[in-house]
């Protein structure tokens, strides 16, 4: 395919996000955010519409696209509702990716078309209540017992978890205390309803409140060898050649957080007067309006540019990093300076701008701090 067949393709992708997002998220937005709640109708409508693992072949339920028709939807999702995107991300990439990349056949066939769908819903559990960026020091243990194995421990801040009905669990054998190296790390595919396996209430957060993030609490939870992800031993090299993917894929969150700041800025600039005039005549507007489109656009023609260079098999671990910092950074700013912009009203709940602010400080935390994404990119260039 030709870049500009692939650049009409994505344009087509994203007018039908675009429709989608606004005839069936846009109407609950407010009502996931307000009573903190999570539709489980509207993914199955996103999943029917194939938007909630589009990089997913059609062999398992997903749309056999590529890592920017992602990007594209999450972006036009995140525009309205970055908690709702969350929550997709939660289940579409960070369990389904996962399972599509290092699952078995069988598993695959199993669990990937119950995600593709929005039948079920996943998630990823790594952190605990002690670790955090340390993933290789994970507390959670299992242990073989003949041809069995039982998992204890306990997650926390699990993005879906709530509500989700397939989990996937990152421990380490018993026997890995101390010792340094990957080889240990094994993940499980778990189902709600174990034995052993419960769930803590919803969290209160600062923001992403459309996006349930909870406990999980995992006490002699006793299954076979069919739901280990991929081979024993491996989790942790599983989770370190999916993890740069997912971290570009974080960036279309904090760029429709960022684009939504912007039109919403320039809406209100154009309608606001003071001093005689609109605002968006004043030069200090003008000049935050150019920094912030600026800003966009740069974050949003990287991230595809590093999308497409992995979708060809290349190694973006630094650019990756880049990608994730780079965006999230940019999306706190840009949320602060609408805020700015539309003065008093940007501060009050009922022009969502404080919203899209709660909302994009947890991408400068999740998938890996800000801070950790700096080690990793002044440790490549460092190389």
């Amino acid at each position: 395919m030709h870049l500009n067949d692939e650049l009409e393709e994505e344009k087509i992708i994203r007018e039908s996000a675009r429709r989608f997002v606004q005839k069936e998220v846009k109407p609950v937005a407010d009502e996931m955010e307000e009573k903190q709640y999570f539709p489980r109708e509207l993914l199955k409508k996103t999943g029917e519409a194939g938007f909630i693992a589009p990089f997913i072949s059609e062999e398992y339920g997903g749309g056999g696209g590529t890592y920017i028709h992602y990007a594209i939807i999450h972006e036009e999702i995140a525009k309205v509702s970055p908690g709702y995107a969350m929550s997709v991300t939660g289940t579409g990439l960070l369990f389904g990716h996962n399972v599509f990349k290092a699952g078995l056949p069988e598993q695959k066939e199993k669990y990937l078309p119950l995600i593709c769908s929005g039948e079920k819903i996943g998630c990823w559990a790594l952190t605990e209540p002690n670790i955090g960026s340390d993933a290789l020091s994970i507390e959670t243990t299992y242990r073989k017992m003949g041809d069995e194995y039982v998992i204890n421990g306990s997650k926390t801040f699990i993005t879906n978890s709530p509500v989700a009905n397939l989990f996937l669990i990152f421990t380490k054998h018993e026997d890995y205390k101390g010792k340094k190296g990957m080889k240990g790390g094994t993940a499980f595919i778990l189902e709600r309803g174990m034995e052993g396996l419960s769930l803590g209430d919803s969290l209160k957060k600062l923001g992403m409140n459309a996006s349930p993030t909870g406990e999980i609490f995992l006490e002699d939870v006793v299954v076979g060898r069919e739901q280990i992800m991929g081979e024993e031993g491996m989790a942790f090299f599983y989770m370190m050649n999916n993890l740069d993917i997912e971290r570009v894929l974080g960036a279309p969150t904090s760029i429709g957080i960022a684009q939504a700041c912007l039109e919403m800025s320039v809406e209100y600039s154009k309608q606001r007067v003071q001093f005689g005039k609109p605002i968006a005549e004043h030069q200090m507007i003008r000049e935050k309006i150019a920094e912030m489109a600026t800003a966009v656009d740069l974050a949003r023609v990287y991230t595809y540019h590093i999308l497409r260079l992995a979708q060809s098999g290349h190694k973006i671990v630094k650019e990756a990093a880049i990608s994730k910092y780079f965006a999230s950074t940019m999306g706190t700013r840009s949320a602060l300076e609408a805020i700015q912009i539309m003065g008093g009203y940007g501060y009050m709940k009922d022009y969502f701008v404080e919203r899209f602010l709660r909302d994009a400080k947890l991408m400068e935390i999740g998938a890996g701090t800000n801070e950790i994404q700096k080690l990793i990119i002044s440790r490549e260039v460092l190389r």
